[in-house]
C-alpha cells in the first residue's frame, strides 16, 4: 500500500441568494500529508496526552488560482496560498447511512467574507495543521449570499 490509508474528501457547496436564488457547487478536496500522518497516529493509539487530531475549523482564502486555473495542491502543503478571508467552527456529524462517513459542515454569513473571491478552502485541525484543502474557480462573495459548506 504506497500511498498508505486511502482517505478522500468531497466539498459540496450551497448557496443561498438573499433573492431567493440557489446554486450548488462540488469539488474534490485533497487530504494532505498532515490529515493522514493524523489518521495513523489515531488508529495507533499514539496521540499523546493532548487529543488535537480533529477537525475544528475550515478556513476560506483568496489564492487558490492561477489566472482563472485553481491551483493544484500537493500533499505536503500545511496552509492556504492566499489570505485567509474567512475562519469558521465546523460541526461534525456522522452520516446515520454510512457510518464511515463523516460530515463536517461550516456556513460563511450573508455578513462574511464579503468583497473577497473564495477560491480556496481547508480543514484545519485543532493542533492548528490542515488535514486537507481544496481550490476551485471561485465564488465572489457578497452580502446577498450565504455559503454552507
Amino acid at each position: 500500500m504506497k500511498e498508505g490509508l486511502a482517505c478522500r474528501g468531497d466539498v459540496d457547496v450551497f448557496i443561498e441568494f438573499s433573492d431567493g436564488r440557489e446554486d450548488r457547487l462540488s469539488f474534490k478536496n485533497t487530504i494532505l500529508r498532515t490529515g493522514r500522518e493524523a489518521l495513523a497516529l489515531c488508529l495507533a493509539n499514539m496521540v499523546g496526552d493532548d487529543f488535537d487530531f480533529f477537525i475544528s475549523r475550515m478556513l476560506f482564502g483568496d489564492g487558490g488560482v492561477v489566472g482563472t486555473a485553481p491551483k493544484t495542491v500537493q500533499t505536503d502543503r500545511n496552509g492556504l496560498f492566499g489570505t485567509t478571508r474567512a475562519s469558521k467552527p465546523v460541526v461534525a456529524n456522522i452520516d446515520p447511512n454510512n457510518p464511515s462517513q463523516l460530515v463536517l459542515t461550516s456556513v460563511v454569513s450573508f455578513d462574511e467574507g464579503n468583497g473577497f473571491t473564495l477560491n480556496e478552502m481547508a480543514l484545519q485541525m485543532n493542533s492548528g495543521d490542515l488535514y486537507s484543502m481544496a481550490t476551485f474557480p471561485g465564488i465572489t462573495k457578497t452580502n446577498e449570499m450565504q455559503i454552507t459548506w
